[in-house]
């Protein structure tokens, strides 16, 4: 696969940067995504807290908690960004830029060597919008990169097929993340605010007609159980003998009752 104009590829300079210790790259896909309303707020800032406790990529945990699907960040960064979308497996890399960039390295950024053009070394990300990664992966091989993106799985299968890794390594690097679907403590619960928000995003009661009293729940499944979760966790850790749910015409209330009076605990809005 020949390198691409230079009008049309992404293309880094070798200019010597002050590094970002903020890990703002790290997070720039899930903000990009945001503003585009692939992604709410709220789950970005639960996929930021499970990055933070647990490392690895934001995309990654974004498709593991189901907010995104596997082709979503590929399609994003090469319709919106003009980063170039390359399918590996119709690509033959070159020997020499897999010399350039080896699998331990390559692993780290999940990144794969395409071709080589004087000083130019085009590579495959998941997240070229990792500028830090970007970076930096441009310091280790000391030349000028020209950045696509692949799927996570593409990558992958280069990896298998051309680096020779076996089942067990490729199962590790798509476990990386496999803690990151997002954990509700049961032990504690910390941010309501936030599971309610982010359920409230998908949560809609629809009234079949008039009279009906048999109304339909419309749901994302993984904001409404973590709601749920949430609402019976914060019992135990409180104490609670009962919970009053009480779905009213914009809202709906949850009471709880402890030792013998009832009280409001939160407001769902419908």
């Amino acid at each position: 696969m020949a390198i691409r104009s230079p009008l049309t590829d992404r293309k880094s300079s070798m200019k010597k940067t002050v590094k970002d210790q903020s890990g703002a790259g790290k997070i720039k896909i899930g903000e990009l995504l945001s503003k585009a309303g692939y992604i709410t707020p709220a789950q970005l800032e639960t996929a930021k807290r499970t990055l933070q406790k647990s490392g690895g990529r934001l995309s990654a945990i974004l498709r593991q908690l189901e907010y995104i699907d596997d082709n979503t960040v590929f399609n994003f960064l090469s319709r919106q960004h003009n980063y170039p979308a390359v399918v590996i497996k119709n690509a033959v890399p070159a020997k020499e830029a897999l010399r350039i960039l080896p699998f331990e390295q390559a692993r780290e950024y999940m990144a794969f060597p395409l071709q080589v053009a004087g000083n130019t070394l085009q590579i495959t990300m998941v997240e070229p919008s990792d500028s830090t990664a970007v970076e930096e992966l441009q310091n280790l091989v000391n030349r000028e990169l020209s950045v696509c993106v692949s799927t996570e799985t593409d990558i992958i299968e280069a990896y298998i097929k051309y680096y020779g890794i076996d089942e067990e390594q490729a199962k590790a690097l798509v476990g990386v993340q496999d803690q990151a679907e997002e954990e509700l403590n049961i032990t504690e619960v910390d941010d309501f605010g936030s599971i309610v928000a982010e359920a409230a995003d998908d949560f809609e009661i629809e009234a079949d007609g008039g009279d009906d009293l048999g109304e339909q729940f419309a749901a994302s499944d993984a904001p409404i159980i973590k709601l749920v979760n949430g609402i019976l966790v914060k019992a135990v850790q409180d104490g609670i003998s009962d919970i009053h749910v009480e779905p009213y015409e914009k809202t709906m209330q949850v009471r709880y009752r402890k030792d013998g009076s009832l009280f409001k605990s939160m407001n769902l809005p419908l």
